[in-house]
Order: C-alpha cells, then structure tokens, then sequence
C-alpha cells in the first residue's frame, strides 16, 4: 500500500466517522427536543365494546396485546411518559374496587385514575383465508384523558401476505402510520403546554357541614361565588368551566392547569392546585379536605 492510498483511507475513515457523530448528534438533539416538549404523560389501552370483559380482551387477544406493547414502546423510545395499563389493571384486580359487573365503567375508571393526559386506544382485526394468508388493520385513536376530545385516529392494513407471524403484520401495518401518529400527538402535547391539561373539580358538603354554599364569608360573597372567582382566577390563562351548582355542590367539569410550575419550572400537579385552593378556604374560616383520584378532585367542606 502506498503512502498516498494509505493517506486517502486514513481520510475517508475520518469523514465516515465524522458523519457518524454527527448523525448521532442529530438524533440525540431530536430525541432531546421531543422530551422537553413531550411532557403529558400518555396510556395504551385496549379497545373494548360496551359491557365486554377486559381481562378476557387481552387473555383471548395476544395481538391487541402485541400491538398495546408495540405502541407504548414507540413512545417510552422517543421520551414520553408513559403509564402501564396492564399494571395498572392488575393493580385494580388486587383491590375489592374491581367488580365484574362494571366492566364499562371499569375501564373508564382506570383510564380516569391513571394520572395521564392523553389514552391512546388501539385495536387490531385479523383476517386470514384458506390459503393461508392473512393481513392485521392496525386502529389507532387518541383522546385527552378528562375532556374526552379526540386527538388522533389511524387505522392501516398490513396487506396480505402468506404467513402466520400475526406480529409482524401488526408491525408493518403500524410502520406505515407510526411517524404521523407519533408527530400528530406531539402537536397535540405543544397544546396542553399552551392552554394546560384538563383536571375536574368537585365541591361538595360534609354531612355534619355547619355551612352552605349559600352562606356568606370574607366580604360578604356567598361561599359559592367566592369559590367560583377563585377558580377562574387561578386555572391557566383563565380556563376553567362551572358545570353546576346547588346548596350543597358545585362542579367544575373542566380546570386548566399549567404542566409546569410557572416560578420554579417545576411539574405542577392536581395536588398543587387542591392545596392552593384549601389554603384560599382556609382563609375565609371554611375548613376541607381533598380526595384526588387522577385528574379529578373532590373538596369536602367540613
């Protein structure tokens, strides 16, 4: 090998190696900026019809399985925050909260309770004929956990091929979709950072309660208007929905909070806002508690 051959290897080593850390580089910047803005956390889910059993979904299902796995693995690989709907089942089943005669309500009690921002909810169809080919549709569909509005929804079909590896049909049909569903919620992440995620408070009356939301405290509000002007006050840019109101309840189905803690840069949680607003009843002689239950809270005025 001559000098001058060993020198143009010796060079175009370098370039390769040059265009790898920097395509690297690029990956990890990528990565870094869908984490700063990926910071709802989100929850795969299997779909179920009305009153069907959930546990038997996935036991009888290993495809919606699969494909629950696939899904989350694609968000836990680009740095989201995600919530194990499996463990979360298991968890509930351990409890005597789990009643089989409440399946419907089951499901959406987990998806409630989870904590999360977003669901996303995801069925597969397969097909197969007698020649032994098959294909899987992939249905994708995404909601903001409290308010319930849609997100996202893709659906896309393997195609037919003759084979019995059922998973990676599911995989085909989700790499033609899995860039935009990826990216359509991540647009829809940079909304929940601009307008804040959605949290639903409830009021209501001790039974030993000496007072109403009628009765008069601070400069003479009623209770209820007091609380009412605090709300709107205090959720994000002012975003906030009073659902209804009596003597003895008030419910907002619909309080924006910020993601972050606007002084300190800080996760700011439904916990916060709770202790912010007890703190306020405090101040006007009205003493409570909280219960929170994911994004839900429930005030008791003692």
């Amino acid at each position: 090998m001559t000098k001058t051959t060993y020198l143009l290897r010796t060079i175009v080593i370098v370039i390769c190696c040059f265009q790898t850390f920097s395509t690297f580089a690029q990956i990890e910047a990528t990565k870094s900026d869908e984490v700063a803005r990926a910071q709802a956390k989100l929850m795969v889910v299997p779909y179920t019809k009305e009153g069907e059993d959930i546990r038997k979904i996935l036991d009888d299902n290993p495809y919606i399985r699969s494909a629950m796995s696939m899904v989350k693995q694609s968000f836990d690989q680009r740095g989201w925050t995600t919530v194990d709907f499996v463990a979360n089942l298991r968890a509930a089943e351990s409890n005597r909260a789990f009643q089989m005669d409440r399946q419907a309500d089951f499901k959406a009690d987990l998806i409630a309770g989870s904590g999360t921002d977003i669901y996303v909810q995801v069925d597969t169809q397969l097909t197969t004929d007698d020649s032994g080919s098959a294909s899987v549709t992939l249905v994708l569909q995404a909601f903001e956990t409290h308010t319930g509005a849609s997100f996202s929804n893709q659906s896309e079909n393997s195609g037919r091929f003759n084979t019995k590896d059922y998973d990676k049909l599911i995989e085909k049909a989700y790499d033609r979709i899995r860039e935009e569903f990826l990216n359509m919620l991540l647009e829809k992440t940079d909304e929940i950072r601009e307008i804040g995620r959605a949290i639903k408070i409830e009021l209501n009356l001790h039974e030993d309660a000496e007072i109403d939301f009628d009765s008069e405290v601070g400069d003479g509000d009623f209770l209820n208007e007091a609380i009412e002007d605090w709300i709107y006050t205090n959720a994000y840019k002012g975003r906030a929905n009073l659902a209804g109101i009596s003597e003895k309840s008030m419910a907002f189905n619909e309080v924006r909070i910020p993601l972050f803690n606007q002084e300190t840069g800080r996760p700011y949680n439904p916990n916060r806002f709770a202790s912010e607003l007890i703190r306020f009843l405090k101040a006007n002689n009205v003493s409570a508690s909280r219960n929170i239950k994911g994004q839900n809270l429930f005030i008791t005025i003692k």
